[in-house]
């Protein structure tokens, strides 16, 4: 029987990660050239962790959803704002939404309802 450790599934799981964001800087890279076209390898990695991290603390866990979240990130700087704009804060801080109701949220608000 083959019996994985927990120093295993880390190291997996931090592989897994990495690889990920490997995959969405390239994702930006081709995808929004000309909005990350200011940002080095290194702050695009960066900047993919971060956006990771705050997923991951939304709730947002699926590689697609971190994906769409990513998107929204590089297209709207609302999200990027210190601190959030407060309909956004709304609705990240409320913790009766899931991950995937918060992205559909954010999605909502920033395409069809802020432009501010």
């Amino acid at each position: 029987m083959l019996k994985i450790r927990d120093e295993h599934l880390r190291a997996l799981a931090l592989q897994q990660r990495t690889c990920f964001i490997g995959r969405m800087a390239g994702h930006l890279r081709e995808t929004f050239s000309a909005d990350v076209s200011a940002l080095d390898n290194e702050r695009l990695r960066k900047f993919v962790e971060k956006v990771c991290s705050t997923a991951e603390q939304w709730g947002i866990t699926e590689e697609t959803h971190v994906e769409r979240l990513l998107e929204l990130y590089v297209s709207f700087d609302q999200l990027r704002r210190n601190p959030l704009p407060e309909g956004i804060n709304a609705i990240v801080s409320d913790r009766r939404y899931c991950g995937e109701q918060i992205l559909l949220m954010l999605e909502d608000r920033l395409l069809f309802e802020d432009r501010t």
